[in-house]
């Protein structure tokens, strides 16, 4: 059973800071050294200081990045810079972007959701994760007792019954309506009406929730919440660190956009582009786009549309080699792969195009599988992969992947199993700062 709560949220004060587009961020884990910079100084109270704040020399268990984060906020609180909500409440979130040209808008929402166990867990990660990441989202929470970007899922809603009751709150003025640098437009309401937030609940009762982006965030509240629960004789499920913010959009919303993470080889010493091309011909069809630099973009386009009509009924991967030398390349058998991962897996798992490129082209070809830190770069846009390889003899080639099907997704997630490492990026982001949570620890949520 899924259990989701209003809560008390925390907001940046309107009445006090005008003009809000520059206190928010993207979530801390899409934050370059350079932006992190560009935030520190584009206001005094932007979100960062909180979420991802600078490490200085002389650092020490008492003075360091989570203590200071948690005195701005305190301090913001105090000075109300941040102010909390007098009673619990949901909150509508709307996203209105563009995907290659095309218009898209999602919709969600912010709440808390009870951890369950004993398996009664209904609430199911994707993806494997890194523990240096967990750690520090561990320690920031600890720190702050806060749960300060949500957690972002989607769930299935065929008769769109949540967002039928977050429209009717949509026709007030929101409370935040904010464009991005990315050009995506974020808007906030409040959902404060007892009938409504009791709908919520109920529709949400029987759901199975994925969890799209946040897993660091998420492993980190659940340790945090069992130590807590360790040190607690008379724990009852309804603590309030026994809850996590996240935002919930249905699986059906065409906003629910999700594109792929591209890989980009480097130092790899010496690079036979021939002899490598000849070891892919063992088990994929070679196709060589050829291009000149009039056309490089043209070509790069074709063969992006050409890798989704054909990944429709095949495993395709797109290659770039530079000097305008692109490449499709296709699975020639399924059953390669099946004998390549003995492990009691899924078909899905087994056959996500990131597994076949570890497996195959990283292990098998290259040999580089325990070197996938040091020798890949990951990227989001394509024309951003191939103009690595162009612009650095070090970087040998790109590796153009499909983004992965939603029912795939829900599919591998069902089974309990979690895709590798950067195999999916859900598009937009949600900007942080916009709600935060705030536990005190002796509190109980019911409803």
């Amino acid at each position: 059973m899924v259990k989701v709560f209003p809560y008390e949220g925390i907001r940046y004060n309107k009445e006090l800071l005008k003009d809000l587009s520059d206190v928010f961020t993207p979530p801390y884990d899409v934050i370059s050294p350079a932006q992190q910079d560009e935030f520190y100084e584009s206001h005094d109270f932007n979100f960062i200081r909180i979420i991802l704040g600078k490490e200085f020399e002389g650092d020490s268990q008492y003075n360091n990045k989570y203590v200071r984060s948690a005195a701005f906020l305190d301090g913001w609180l105090r000075h109300r810079v941040l102010v909390k909500e007098d009673r619990p409440v949901f909150y509508a979130y709307e996203q209105k972007f563009k995907v290659a040209g095309k218009k898209y808008s999602r919709l969600g929402f912010f709440a808390l959701i009870r951890f369950e166990e004993g398996g009664k867990e209904k609430i199911l990660p994707h993806e494997a994760t890194h523990s240096k990441a967990k750690i520090d989202r561990f320690e920031l929470m600890r720190a702050t007792s806060s749960n300060l970007e949500p957690i972002f899922s989607f769930y299935s809603d065929e008769k769109k019954q949540v967002n039928k009751v977050l429209k009717a709150f949509m026709k007030k003025k929101p409370l935040v309506d904010v464009t991005d640098s990315d050009k995506v437009v974020h808007r906030l309401w409040r959902v404060d009406r007892q009938p409504s937030i009791t709908k919520i609940m109920k529709e949400m009762r029987d759901k199975t929730v994925f969890i799209a982006d946040g897993h660091h965030r998420f492993e980190a509240a659940i340790r945090w919440k069992n130590e807590l629960k360790q040190k607690n004789t008379k724990f009852t499920d309804d603590e309030s660190y026994n809850h996590v913010m996240m935002y919930f959009t249905a699986l059906e919303d065409e906003g629910l956009v999700v594109l792929p993470i591209h890989r980009v080889l480097k130092d790899v010493g010496f690079f036979d582009q021939e002899r490598f091309l000849a070891d892919l011909a063992n088990y994929f069809e070679v196709e060589v786009y050829k291009a000149t630099k009039k056309i490089a973009t043209r070509t790069l386009n074709k063969l992006v549309k050409d890798m989704a009509k054909r990944g429709e009924t095949n495993h395709v991967f797109g290659l770039y080699l530079g000097h305008y030398k692109y490449c499709l390349l296709t699975l020639k058998d399924i059953k390669i792969i099946e004998a390549m991962i003995p492990e009691e897996r899924p078909i899905a798992w087994k056959t996500l195009d990131t597994n076949l490129l570890h497996y195959i082209v990283f292990d098998l070809i290259l040999g580089i599988s325990h070197q996938i830190e040091e020798k890949i770069e990951y990227v989001k846009g394509a024309d951003e992969a191939v103009s690595l390889v162009d612009k650095s003899e070090k970087n040998k080639a790109a590796f153009i992947l499909n983004p992965v099907p939603i029912k795939v997704i829900t599919e591998i997630a069902g089974d309990l199993q979690k895709m590798p490492q950067k195999t999916t990026f859900f598009y937009p982001k949600l900007l942080s700062g916009l709600v935060m949570n705030k536990i005190d620890q002796k509190a109980k949520i019911s409803h």
